[in-house]
């Protein structure tokens, strides 16, 4: 009776314990359900239909630097990376935010051969106004398993593509203002927002 006593309270004490994670190195890391906060806040996605029809169908995750700091968790959690491969990795998301803005994009259209964002004839526009600026961009397909996909982007499923947008205008110079994503072309089109985080 004791035993089982002793085991609930310990049962208890854990699920009232932080979940916070610390690396061997002592390194503190954004929990998981921390990390997904930092997608929502940081993601928009829009459906738009012709009649019940279903035509496009997309969910973006803006890059910033605060995207990439929890993604430096994440990713240090999902394949326990030695502090040197994190300063590495946060050394290379430093120079991409620094040349350029990023965006995750899950893409769905239900013609396959609709889905070519990444081809260089492609019927599809995508543009980044901010500032009274715009800019086009360019989609590259992501080549990655699902699981590894979905272990940093959970919002991605199997019948969707995964793209990376890029834009050339730095993401540092940039991310403290609202900005509009706009995908666009003879399917259909609309605009995903980023609102300022001020």
């Amino acid at each position: 009776m004791r035993y089982f006593l002793a085991l609930a309270t310990v049962t208890i004490l854990s699920a009232c314990a932080s979940t916070y994670e610390v690396t061997p190195s002592g390194r503190t890391l954004r929990t998981s359900d921390e990390y997904m906060q930092v997608l929502e806040d940081n993601s928009d996605k829009l459906r738009t239909y012709n009649g019940f029809y279903n035509v496009l169908d997309v969910e973006g995750i803006q890059l910033n630097s605060k995207v990439a700091a929890a993604q430096l968790d994440q990713s240090m959690r999902l394949y326990q990376w030695t502090e040197e491969k994190y300063a590495e990795e946060k050394t290379k998301f430093e120079q991409r935010l620094s040349k350029q803005s990023e965006f995750f994009v899950t893409f769905f259209t239900p013609e396959r051969k609709n889905d070519d964002l990444y081809k260089a004839d492609t019927v599809w526009r995508i543009f980044l106004d901010v500032d009274g600026r715009r800019f086009e961009g360019k989609a590259t397909r992501i080549k990655l398993p699902l699981a590894e996909i979905q272990g940093l982007y959970p919002i991605h499923n199997r019948f969707s593509t995964p793209y990376t947008f890029t834009f050339p205008v730095p993401m540092i110079s940039i991310e403290g203002k609202d900005q509009k994503l706009t995908i666009t072309g003879p399917v259909g089109s609309g605009t995903l927002s980023y609102k300022s985080s001020k």
